[in-house]
Order: C-alpha cells, then sequence, then structure tokens
C-alpha cells in the first residue's frame, strides 16, 4: 500500500503563495489560471447560497482549506452574516496564515479522510484541487457524506485527466470527467460537471518566449493584462464540441 503523498508546497513557496497568485498588483507571481478557479467556485457557491431561504446561519467546509483563500474570497463575496466558514488542512504552517486572515472562521488540522465533525453537519461543502492528492478518494468523498445535512450542496474542483501518468508528480490520482462524475453519483445527486480552464490558453500560459535574447513568459502576461481589465480567458465557456478543458467542477446533492 502506497504512503499519502506529502504536500509539500507550502514549504517550498511560503505558506502563503496562494494569496501571492491573487494579488494583481504582484506582477510576477499573480496567476490568472488560479484566479479563475477561486472565482469559479465563487460563482458556483454563490448561486446555491442566493436560493437557500433558511433563516439560520449557513455552515460551510472547506476540505483542505490551505491557506483559506477560497474561504477568504468568499467570505469578500458574501460577508459573515447568516453564514459559518469552516476549514480543515494537514498544513500547520497554512492553518496559521488562514486563522490571520479569516479570524471569525473556524479551521482545525484534520486529513480528508477523519475531520471530527458530527454527522449531518454542513449545509455547503467544497474542496478545491484537493482529491487528486489522497491515495484513497473513496474515504474522502464518504466522509463529506457523512458530515453534509440532507440536501447539502458539494461542490468539488479538480485538474481534468489528459496524461496516462498525473501531470503533476504531488497528485496520486487524476480524474477524466465521467471517472469523477460516477464516483461522486454513488453518495451525491449530480446537479452538473462544469469544465473550465481552456488547454489552448493553458499551453500558452505556460509558453516562454524568447524576446530580444530574454525569456519572458509573453502570454502569461498578455493574459494576466485581460484578467486586469476584467475578462479571464481561463473563465470562458465551451464555444464548441472540439475544445478541450484542464478544469473541471462536479456539483451535488447529498441524497
Amino acid at each position: 500500500m502506497k504512503k499519502e503523498i506529502q504536500f509539500e508546497k507550502y514549504k517550498k513557496r511560503g505558506a502563503n503563495y496562494h494569496y501571492r497568485q491573487i494579488d494583481k498588483w504582484n506582477f510576477h507571481e499573480f496567476n490568472s489560471f488560479v484566479q479563475a478557479r477561486y472565482e469559479k467556485h465563487i460563482q458556483l457557491i454563490s448561486k446555491y447560497f442566493n436560493s437557500n431561504n433558511t433563516k439560520e446561519p449557513l455552515k460551510i467546509l472547506d476540505v483542505g482549506c490551505g491557506e483559506g483563500v477560497l474561504l477568504y474570497l468568499l467570505a469578500k463575496k458574501l460577508g459573515q452574516k447568516r453564514i459559518e466558514y469552516y476549514g480543515i488542512d494537514l498544513s500547520k504552517e497554512a492553518l496559521e496564515i488562514a486563522k490571520k486572515k479569516l479570524p471569525f472562521a473556524t479551521f482545525s488540522q484534520a486529513g480528508a479522510y477523519t475531520t471530527k465533525f458530527d454527522d449531518n453537519f454542513f449545509d455547503i461543502v467544497i474542496s478545491s484541487d484537493v482529491i487528486e492528492h489522497v491515495n484513497f478518494p473513496k474515504k474522502m468523498i464518504q466522509e463529506i457524506y457523512r458530515i453534509s445535512k440532507e440536501g447539502a450542496i458539494v461542490i468539488l474542483g479538480t485538474p481534468i485527466r489528459c496524461t496516462e501518468k498525473p501531470a503533476d508528480i504531488m497528485h496520486y490520482h487524476e480524474f477524466f470527467q465521467e471517472e469523477l462524475k460516477n464516483l461522486m453519483s454513488k453518495y451525491f445527486l449530480p446537479l452538473a460537471l462544469i469544465e473550465s480552464h481552456n488547454l489552448f490558453y493553458f499551453l500558452r500560459y505556460n509558453t516562454i518566449s524568447k524576446i530580444i535574447g530574454k525569456s519572458i513568459p509573453f502570454f502569461k502576461y498578455w493574459i494576466n493584462l485581460q484578467t486586469y481589465i476584467g475578462s479571464n480567458p481561463f473563465l470562458r465557456e465551451r464555444q464548441n464540441k472540439g475544445e478541450l478543458f484542464t478544469y473541471m467542477f462536479f456539483i451535488g446533492r447529498k441524497k
């Protein structure tokens, strides 16, 4: 049995590296690809939050929250009224940043398999870029099912598998669209499977150009510029059947 992959990016890049990636004033580290991933999550969560008519505060959990960027952006969008924010992660360094950024939220150091929350506790459970890192994704989904209320919304984002082996050495397993949908559908009623982050832009974004003898990520800067003026191409939806995408979101409701 393989050991769980140890996520080392916080130690290598710094515990706040996702905040640097979404900071438009940080010209060299701002990342339109990452920014679109968070923005799409916020759009989807906001849709289901606004359709909820209950007067009781909604409990939202981010599984694998890291330094809390997704919850931070969600709180900026939806505020603190009618919402209780929760996050879990294994990284102590990342959670320290999260607690400073969101002092009103509840964070705990825990893995995706055993969260220690009560059964039927959360109204919305979200997870971004986590399931591809775990050895036993079914155990993760079973735990999310356990702690979700009846009718709870689950929104899970992960890269789309495009190679035989995972494209990232830190990924244990990447999913095809139907593969993820089949796994999630065993526990949650599928509401949508949304693809984003067009492959064409992704490949261009990571291309290095030689300009006057210097290596410059020209296309990255060009796409970032489009994002600055409010038109992030990674958010564009399918225009034709031949398009390929690199990221997907499963949205489901607890049966």
